[in-house]
């Protein structure tokens, strides 16, 4: 058998030459396969360079937003928005009796944040019943029935004390009138209305919402025209606060780059709260009303938390045009918005099938606050005050709130008082064409100034002649000046006698003759009687018995400060403005104690609570008698002298005051009081020219019809210790005998009352008594035994000189 052929076994590969090594089995792949090289080098460089972007944007995008991060913190970790001042009255005041109606309560009502509804049911409702209003209170509700223009009753307690209104608001730096509000605060439907309008998927999306983005474009090309945006709620903040509003690709790339990050750093309520305090809704007086804060006040006079659901809808759906859609300015195209927002709520879900239709059939009811500063007078003076010790602009700068001490029922009845009383001035009287008046009233128990006017007009001459018109004050000085006399000397009362008659001064080469006004001269007169028919000689001969440095000092401690020592002074010629001349008048019901007049009661920081002014308390002038017999001067003065045309006029019987008339009539006061309330009243040409009116002519009306509407009573006379009320003769001005045919009551101190009775009608009485004994004494001795008539033989019968 044949064996079958060796196989050859396979050559071995030769070395190369100079190479010791085995080639790597990748190297006898390539070798084996050299068309694929080139594609899987491009392959792993395309990877690389994918991976290496993909990293460097990962890489770009984390360095953008930490960067994003920390802008977000840093804008948000201090005030976002520039702060606004305000500046408030005193908790608002109502009694029956004050003139005011229920319209101008309302007013007021809505100013303080009270928000008006169809029936109370919660604190802070009010509502209007006819002619009456109810308001919800801590304590319960509290009735208003008015008749007119006159509070009639206010039930239960006669009394109520409410809120205080808002007289201005100040904005900051940035120009807008902002309220801030917590998201806790905000009604329910007002976040949904929003939502519903302006961004649906707000708590579906991290920022930025692809879907929002992608139905916005489709939209906009089909309709061919820019008609819905894609930003979210959380851009729109990001661009109002962060941003500016140009419209450019970086700017929209920062746009979303932002809106992530701030989705990340704060929450969906955090950024809906600064959404809702951020968005501008219209102007209004000049102002930008931003944040729904300050909408639902400036629209509809209410807080916030008191708006319904077809106000929510209101107010969501101006919010992509403002000013377009304002509620104030075209209220039909708001309505017709308002129904639209309310129909997408019920499409979204927010609101129940069938609710839209139900709201959309109510009316658009828009109360809108008034605009600009109400009591611009008052306003002025506080920011005045406290600019002058904070620095120009530190109101708004700092967000403070200035709480003065305005009663608005007063000062809208001072100012409509004054405007009434000037033009009947001007209608009757030539000389008081373009002529000013000053009104001022405060309390005298501590200065706070209620009500103050600083001209006819703050549009035409925003100056406070309340505050700052220093003019001389003529007569209104006498009953203080008898008052420091009273104090000076105990043995003077009002009932004391002085002399109307001729005196001349001489100082400096000059003789002073001052004269009355009627150029008469009446003699021996009460100085109760002096100070009511004004007569100028008793008063400056009181003065110069009492001393006239010594009285120009009790002015100066009473606040009139350019009080001066000579002659002159005793009737009046010296400066001082209305509210000085108010505050020395409280020495007189405030038991000799002077108030210093204040119109700012606190300030009020932002997150602080209020701090109350330093005020200067009252400073002891006279004592509680001096006064009490000064108070009586000026009862006098309404009852029979220069005011008793005042009751007539509206005042009260039993209010006091005093007339005031400087030489030619360039200035005419009236000063007085109605309890505690302290009013005064200046008329007058800013220039000096003369009016030609006195006190009682010109301003005698306004402060009679003021007094009158404030519907206070004066009450009795209330005398202090150690005062004691004595019968005086009218004819002998002395402690009246039992023949004086005419008394009257006459306040003195106890123990200086003299023992002398009338001269004329008691030295009648003590003869017709003598000789009535007389006569007695003979009659009876006619019918005695002659003993008797032996011891009698010795009396005398009155001589006929001492008979009457």
């Amino acid at each position: 058998m044949a064996k079958p052929p060796r196989k050859r076994p396979a050559a071995r590969p030769k070395k190369a030459a100079g190479k010791g090594k085995k080639r790597s089995p990748s190297t006898r792949v390539a070798k084996r396969a050299p068309g694929t090289s080139w594609r899987l080098r491009l392959g792993c460089w395309a990877m690389g360079i994918v991976i290496g972007l993909l990293g460097g944007s990962a890489g770009v995008y984390w360095v953008l937003e930490r960067a994003a991060l920390v802008e977000v913190d840093a804008r948000l970790s201090g005030p976002v928005w520039a702060a606004n001042g305000r500046v408030v009255s005193a908790p608002m005041e109502l009694w029956p009796g004050l003139r005011v109606s229920a319209s101008d309560v309302a007013e007021d009502l809505r100013a303080a944040g009270y928000g008006r509804v169809g029936a109370v049911g919660q604190v802070g409702d009010y509502a209007r019943v006819g002619d009456d209003i109810i308001i919800h209170l801590d304590g319960g509700e509290v009735h208003l029935a008015f008749d007119g223009d006159l509070l009639q009753a206010v039930t239960p307690g006669g009394h109520v004390r409410l809120a205080p209104r808002v007289l201005a608001s100040l904005q900051g730096s940035d120009g807008e009138a902002r309220e801030l509000v917590d998201l806790s605060d905000v009604p329910e439907a007002l976040s949904q209305a929003v939502l519903a309008m302006e961004d649906a998927r707000f708590f579906d999306h991290r920022g930025v919402d692809p879907l929002g983005i992608a139905r916005a474009v489709i939209t906009n090309l089909i309709q061919g025209r820019p008609a819905q945006g894609g930003s979210t709620l959380t851009q729109q903040v990001v661009k109002n606060i962060f941003l500016t509003q140009e419209k450019t690709l970086e700017r929209k790339f920062k746009e979303a780059i932002l809106a992530l990050a701030l989705e990340r750093s704060r929450t969906k309520e955090e950024i809906l709260e600064l959404y809702l305090n951020e968005i501008y809704l219209g102007q209004v007086g000049g102002k930008a009303v931003c944040g729904v804060g300050e909408a639902a006040r400036v629209y509809f006079g209410k807080p916030i938390g008191r708006i319904g659901v077809g106000e929510a809808a209101t107010l969501a759906g101006i919010v992509s045009a403002p000013n377009r859609y304002s509620p104030t300015r075209h209220p039909e195209r708001a309505l017709e918005r308002r129904d639209i927002t309310l129909r997408r709520m019920e499409a979204v879900g927010f609101l129940e099938p069938g609710a839209a239709a139900r709201h959309a059939e109510l009316p658009l009811q828009v109360a809108a606050v008034p605009d600009g500063r109400w009591a611009p007078w008052m306003v002025d003076a506080a920011l005045e005050t406290v600019e002058g010790i904070h620095g120009q602009g530190s109101v708004a700068a700092r967000g403070l709130t200035i709480h003065t001490t305005l009663q608005p029922a007063l000062q809208r009845l001072a100012e409509r008082v004054v405007a009434a009383s000037l033009l009947e001035l001007q209608s009757v009287h030539a000389g008081a064409k373009g002529a000013e008046m000053a009104l001022v009233a405060l309390n005298a128990s501590d200065g706070a100034v209620v009500a103050m006017v600083g001209g006819r007009s703050y549009g035409h001459s925003s100056f406070n002649r309340a505050l700052h018109g220093s003019r001389q004050v003529g007569s209104t000085v006498k009953p203080l000046n008898s008052m420091l006399a009273f104090a000076a000397d105990p043995q003077l009362s009002p009932g004391s006698v002085v002399v109307d008659e001729a005196r001349s001064f001489e100082g400096d080469g000059e003789v002073w003759a001052p004269q009355n006004h009627d150029k008469e001269f009446h003699g021996e007169m009460s100085l109760r009687d002096a100070v009511a028919k004004s007569r100028n000689l008793p008063a400056v001969t009181l003065a110069e018995t009492v001393g006239f440095g010594v009285l120009a000092s009790g002015l100066k401690a009473a606040g009139l400060a350019a009080a001066h020592g000579l002659p002159s002074m005793s009737l009046g010629a010296f400066d001082a403005t209305p509210i000085a001349l108010a505050g020395a008048y409280s020495t007189i019901p405030g038991g000799g104690l002077a108030a210093r007049p204040h119109w700012v009661s606190a300030l009020e920081e932002e997150g602080s609570p209020k701090v109350p002014m330093a005020l200067r308390g009252p400073v002891r002038v006279v004592d509680a008698r001096s006064a009490f017999f000064a108070e009586e001067l000026l009862r006098e003065v309404v009852a029979t002298g220069t005011g008793r045309r005042a009751v007539a006029l509206g005042a009260p019987a039993g209010v006091g005051g005093k007339t005031g008339t400087t030489d030619g009539g360039r200035d005419a006061w009236f000063a007085g009081h109605i309890g505690e309330l302290i009013v005064v009243v200046w008329v007058g040409h800013d220039k000096g020219r003369p009016l030609g009116l006195g006190g009682s002519t010109a301003a005698l009306p306004a402060w009679s019809r003021f007094v009158g509407g404030t519907g206070l009573l004066p009450g009795p006379a209330q005398p202090p210790d150690g005062v004691v009320q004595v019968d005086i003769c009218t004819e002998s001005l002395e402690p009246a005998a039992e023949s004086c045919p005419e008394i009257e009551g006459e306040w003195l101190l106890e123990g200086v009352e003299p023992d002398e009775r009338c001269h004329i009608h008691g030295g009648i009485l003590e003869q017709l008594e003598a000789r009535t004994q007389s006569i007695l004494e003979t009659l009876r001795s006619r019918f005695r035994p002659n003993r008797d008539r032996s011891a009698g033989a010795g009396r005398r019968s009155p001589t006929p000189e001492s008979q009457p």
